[in-house]
């Protein structure tokens, strides 16, 4: 920038011991004054800063030469003037910044002179308006006149207002415009304003009006100086048109097109902004014609950063030059050519690939013409660069495989089935046999390597007990990796052999067991046997299995009916208590004539399933303002919610339930409590599914609500359930018809089996739905009826009560794994994750897409904690116990939030910031579902067209806990800074699992 130029000058100038020439210092005043230009308030005050100094500069070394002339309408301000040569002057000043020796220098009487051309005199004697006539009606008259042509007579009128109220400024102002736009009567406008009152003449307009006399009547020092305390973004046209004409004569050419392209651009037209342009650009032009002379010959002479610097200059005085412009291009080209001239030179000289790869980077960017050479040439550098790298690994391989260093090798495998092409592996993976299982292993592939290398090292370290002849504990250990590498020969033959072994202890103990179970001398010894037998066939192939199933019904209908004691009709009373089977419980106690164990049981149950309940006060605020930065005072565990509902723990035996919808809570305390996390709800019975999560063996069902709370019911999973080989539980869901029926997704190697079973004495699978792969999502659809989304790695599925498909669901869906978003559990649809998130139907077919929302097709069902329909707007989980809201209409992020302070349901939800007082007993909830926008800040952090590893590592700068992040307010009660919370409630808040 230009004035940048001359304010290191005037700096200079002012730092040297030389002392400058007067016209050397007046120049410097000139272009250093920043009231014409449009500078930062910075910039501003360093431009008046240096101003001032250079000024007292000049008048202490050649105060002789200059007088100060008095503005006309501001004592303090001075103009310096030459006092031989009127037409020169080194701008306005005000007394205030002279200092004593630049006054001393100066005579008093020539200080004090006001020269008589710059007081304005009226042409003629004003006629006073008459007095009491307000300004409008005045205004109005002068108005008339006009119309009348009497112009003589509405100067006069004009000239007679004087303002007596704020109110009449308006009509003040429009009469001089009057006065200096339509009548040219300068003299009478200044006059006009210099009669009103002090803080009339101090308004910004009138100060305008009064610059535009002084400009119309060529006093021009005193009308700069009246511009410099006006702002150019409030002033008018003819204003702005003035400070233009002043900045041309000031020779500031460049404030000068500023202050007219200003103007230009406000309404109306100005006859005269043409030629002020034409001057302004031919005087521009003349100042950069010499430079760019000059700059030709060092062109011509091949010196490009001499034309360059010259040519810049050029622009600099005159932007729009348009020759200028050319010779940069021509210089551009001309070091672009000798730029790539040079990179080929040294692509040639290089000896290596990744030398050779970093001159072709810059040529791609440069040679156009040579475009498809440069890549050819990138894509053979890079395959030749390739090709060394995989055979350094192979090197690096074959020498961690003898040294045994299996950790390594894993990783220069992964290396190269992401880096190095088929055969290349194949080459790798022949080192050695336990690479074997790795060649081709797509399922152990979509995993992270972390996580994909432990499986690995767990084979490896399982191949090398066995190795040692030690088998004991690796059947196990190769039935949790065996879907990860079944139908490999390496391991096929272990796992074979390891099974035979183990299914021929099996079998030998299965058989000692049916023996003995047929010759028990009572029901319940015979069960007891049975229950023992259940679990040593689960061992066995499922065709041996099912012989010893039906081997062992038979032979407990045998002694059912031989050996159905009293003793055992109370033992299956009890059972039937503790599994919550009602019916079968009332069955058996009319046929028991033992009244007494009777109550006996009845009392024991009580006593096992009672759970204690304290009333929690729940304050709904409209205004309750927390802080959603931080913790709540007593900050709670989640242990799960429903769509009423949101259950925490307080510690092993207490659990809180909040019924969010009725803006109710109570405290629930059982031993029974302890390590129970959240499976399933029937929330308008309140009605709770809870699991083990120690054993992974007991499932609780329990009725929690304000009046009434017990356990109705406790089931041992592999006492109720049948299942094969080495199963895992993925989900349980309660029958909202039958109260001892449960339905459950129980996955055995590649097979998934959905089981409704009813519990029992005796318990039996009463309906079955078979799948194979992997499952991803199980989650409840509805109750009442009941439905059950099951998601897999191979379909998508929708079952009804009956483990049936519902008559036209979508066949696509059942071949086409989905990524669940959320379940809408309230009208039974599926949002799911398709690029974007994309809503289905009860079946399973597509009403509804959200095209913006990008970052939420990232989004992990793990991660989207519930989403509010009526707003469309989810609540993310984020590192560190943050969170942050997502809208799928905008794809736009809020700041992170502490997740700890969000209270919300299953979906659809609303959104609850809460504050809990242990000791108090009390719940504070505020509902914020309506307020995300004015009380968090929200942005877009991903876009459509951007790549998706782009996407991915932008969305995944909410892993930095500062990252966008609403900054936490002073602590106040109701923040967890200002009361420590009790040390049991320290956890992370995470939804439980089994």
């Amino acid at each position: 920038m230009i004035w940048e130029k001359h304010v290191r000058r005037a700096e200079a100038v002012l730092g040297s011991s030389r002392l400058p020439g007067a016209e050397e210092i007046i120049s410097l005043i000139k272009r250093v004054n920043p009231t014409s230009l449009q500078l930062s308030e910075a910039d501003r005050e360093t431009g008046y800063r240096l101003k001032d100094s250079l000024q007292n500069l000049l008048l202490e070394n050649y105060g002789e030469n200059f007088r100060l002339v008095p503005h006309p309408y501001s004592d303090d301000i001075l103009l310096i003037r030459h006092r031989f040569n009127p037409t020169i002057d080194a701008c306005h000043t005000h007394i205030r910044v002279l200092s004593i020796k630049a006054l001393d220098t100066i005579d008093d009487a020539s200080r004090i002179q006001v020269p008589a051309t710059t007081k304005p005199s009226p042409k003629k004697k004003q006629k006073q308006a008459k007095s009491g006539t307000h300004a409008r009606e005045a205004l109005a008259i002068a108005q008339r006149q006009l119309v009348e042509y009497d112009y003589s007579g509405a100067e006069e009128t004009l000239a007679a207002i004087r303002v007596r109220d704020r109110n009449e400024l308006a009509p003040l102002i429009k009469a001089v415009r009057i006065l200096v736009e339509e009548m040219g009567t300068y003299e009478s406008a200044a006059a006009t304003i210099l009669a009103q009152p002090e803080d009339v003449q101090a308004d910004r307009q009138v100060r305008e009006l009064l610059a535009l006399t002084c400009y119309g009547r060529d006093m021009i020092p005193e009308a700069r100086a009246l511009f410099e305390n006006l702002r150019p973004d409030t002033l008018g046209k003819s204003a702005l048109f003035a400070c233009a004409d002043v900045s041309f004569r000031d020779g500031n050419l460049s404030a000068a097109l500023s202050f007219l392209k200003l103007a230009e651009a406000k309404e109306g037209i100005l006859p005269a902004e043409t030629e002020l342009r034409n001057k302004i650009e031919q005087r521009m032009r003349a100042e950069a014609e010499p430079l760019l002379l000059q700059a030709r010959p060092a062109l011509a002479a091949g010196d490009l950063d001499q034309a360059e610097a010259l040519i810049r200059q050029a622009l600099a005085r005159y932007p729009h030059y348009p020759e200028g412009r050319c010779l940069l291009r021509e210089i551009e080209a001309r070091r672009t050519e000798g730029e790539i001239k040079a990179l080929w030179l040294e692509y040639e000289s290089s000896a290596s690939p990744q030398e050779r790869l970093k001159p072709l980077a810059k040529l791609q960017g440069l040679d156009s013409i040579s475009a498809d050479r440069v890549r050819a040439l990138i894509e053979k550098e890079k395959g030749v660069l390739k090709l060394q790298s995989v055979e350094q690994r192979l090197c690096e391989l074959r020498t961690l495989a003898a040294a045994e260093e299996w950790s390594g090798c894993f990783d220069i495998l992964m290396w190269l089935s992401h880096e190095g092409e088929a055969g290349r592996l194949e080459e790798a993976c022949a080192v050695a046999p336990l690479f074997s299982v790795l060649q081709g292993n797509r399922k152990l592939m979509k995993l992270p390597d972390e996580e994909a290398k432990e499986i690995w090292l767990s084979f490896v370290a399982v191949k090398a007990q066995l190795s040692t002849g030690m088998r004991r504990g690796c059947l196990e250990r190769l039935e949790k990796i065996k879907p990860y590498f079944c139908g490999y020969a390496d391991f096929d033959e272990e796992y074979a052999g390891l099974l035979e072994t183990e299914r021929e202890l099996a079998r030998s103990a299965a058989s000692d067991l049916m023996r003995r179970m047929f010759q028990a001398g009572s029901l319940a010894e015979a069960r007891t046997y049975a229950a023992r037998l259940r679990r040593v066939t689960t061992k066995l192939p499922a065709e041996e299995a099912a012989r010893s199933r039906e081997y062992r019904d038979m032979t407990l209908n045998y002694h059912s009916y031989r050996n159905h004691t009293e003793e055992d009709k109370l033992e299956d009373y009890r059972t039937a208590l503790l599994l919550g089977n009602a019916a079968r419980a009332a069955a058996l106690k009319d046929s028991i004539e033992d009244r007494e164990k009777l109550a006996s049981i009845d009392r024991e149950i009580a006593d096992y399933f009672a759970i204690e309940i304290e009333p929690v006060t729940v304050i709904v605020s409209p205004d309750a303002d927390l802080d959603l930065a931080t913790k709540p005072r007593v900050p709670l565990i989640l242990v799960g919610e429903s769509l009423l509902h949101k259950l925490f723990r307080e510690d092993d035996e207490t659990i809180l339930v909040i019924n969010v919808v009725k803006g109710t809570a109570a405290r629930y305390r059982s031993p029974n409590f302890k390590d129970l996390g959240f499976l399933d709800s029937i929330p308008d019975r309140d009605l709770f599914l809870f699991a083990n999560a120690e054993t992974s063996n007991h499932v609780w069902r329990a009725k929690l609500s304000e009046t009434e709370a017990r356990f109705l019911a406790e089931i041992v999973i592999n006492e109720n359930f049948t299942y094969e080989g080495n199963p895992s539980f993925r989900g349980m869901l309660m029958s909202s018809s039958k109260d001892n029926d449960y339905y459950a997704v129980i996955t055995e190697g590649e097979n998934i089996r959905v089981v409704r079973q009813s519990l029992d004495v005796v318990s039996t699978t009463v309906r079955t739905f078979h799948a194979k792969g992997e499952v991803t999502c199980v989650s409840r659809g509805s109750c009442r009826p009941d439905t059950m989304f099951l998601g897999t790695d191979t379909g998508t599925f929708l079952l009804n009560s009956n483990l049936d498909l519902p008559p036209g669901q979508s066949r696509a869906a059942r071949t086409i794994p989905m990524q669940t978003f959320a379940v809408d559990c309230e009208k039974l649809q599926v949002y799911i994750r398709e690029g974007a998130v994309k809503l289905l139907n009860s079946k399973l077919r597509i009403i509804k897409q959200y095209p913006n929302s990008v970052a939420g097709g990232l989004i992990s069902r793990a991660g989207v904690q519930a989403l509010c329909t009526e707003t469309d707007v989810a609540l993310i989980s984020l590192t560190e116990g943050m969170g942050t809201f997502y809208n799928l209409n905008t794809n736009k992020f809020s700041q992170t939030i502490a997740l700890e302070r969000m209270m919300w349901t299953d979906t659809p939800t609303r959104w609850h910031a809460y504050d809990y007082d242990k000791d108090a007993s009390t719940l504070l909830l505020w509902d914020i579902t309506h307020r995300l926008d004015t009380l968090l800040e929200w942005r877009i952090i991903c876009t459509v067209d951007e790549d998706d590893d782009t996407q991915v590592a932008k969305v995944r700068q909410f892993e930095d806990p500062d990252f966008f992040s609403l900054p936490p307010r002073t602590p106040v009660q109701g923040d967890a800074d200002s009361e420590p919370a009790p040390e049991e409630s320290h956890g992370e808040p995470a939804k439980a699992s089994t």
